[in-house]
């Protein structure tokens, strides 16, 4: 073999090196969601009232969630394909998209440390960033979710209300260190393990599937349509709406 076929050779060889590791390697987790309210309990008399949730309810059940991520990022957003399902225009439609926080795209950097969250508000796509979540309450409860054990972590949160005011609520996680990557749905993770369930208020996104380790190619990259803006302000812009709202109306 002489000088010149040992040098294609080695160049080859770097060259396919190369390309295998330039593959990133990614997993991909389906979620579906539910609201866990038992209408049986509900002792209302407003029969339209519990029409329009029995009917939100079964819209809600036909939607997927998908979180692509790899060691560096994630995305979390609606599966687009089955919008189809839906009565696009319908009022419970556009509740069971909304509902949970899942309305838009999350997407989460490990590197910045960052999470931005792309969503549509009064016609307008805003650009939401945000520090990751860290301050988790981490228990030793646990329960089995798909062959994997999952502890139990929770913590408070908020979220601006019809009246404009900041309101608390409760976020419970069940995540597995059995699945080594920090992440989860929406915007939460910093748990030592992926969230397979996570209950955000009355809203559940529980896991239906998981596959993990795949080569194929899937685009995991930040959102960039949207008014950069950070959520402290974003927050500000929808408090001051809604007591306007409030002040106009009379409410």
């Amino acid at each position: 073999m002489n000088y010149f076929t040992k040098k294609i050779l080695l160049l080859l060889t770097l060259t396919i090196s190369i390309n295998i590791n330039s593959q990133e390697v990614h997993s991909k987790i389906i979620y579906k969601k539910k609201i866990n309210i038992d209408l049986k309990k509900r002792k209302s008399k407003n029969k339209e009232a519990i029409k329009l949730l029995e009917t939100l309810f079964d819209k809600m059940n036909k939607l997927e969630y998908v979180l692509l991520f790899n060691k560096k990022k994630s995305i979390f957003k609606e599966i687009s394909k089955l919008n189809r399902d839906f009565e696009e225009n319908s009022l419970s439609s556009g509740l069971s998209k909304l509902l949970g926080d899942s309305n838009g795209i999350y997407f989460t950097d490990k590197e910045k440390n960052k999470i931005y969250h792309q969503k549509e508000f009064e016609s307008e796509f805003f650009l939401i960033e945000q520090d990751k979540i860290s301050d988790w309450n981490i228990t030793h409860e646990k329960k089995e979710i798909d062959n994997y054990t999952c502890f139990k972590a929770t913590k408070n949160d908020t979220y601006v209300g019809s009246s404009g005011n900041l309101i608390k609520k409760k976020i419970i996680a069940w995540y597995t260190p059995q699945i080594p990557f920090n992440y989860g749905p929406l915007k939460y993770n910093g748990l030592p393990g992926l969230i397979l369930e996570l209950q955000n208020d009355k809203v559940i996104f529980y896991v239906k599937e998981i596959r993990l380790n795949l080569n194929n190619k899937e685009n995991i990259s930040k959102p960039k349509k949207g008014i950069k803006i950070t959520q402290s302000k974003h927050d500000s812009i929808v408090m001051g709406l809604a007591k306007s709202f409030r002040k106009r109306t009379g409410n």
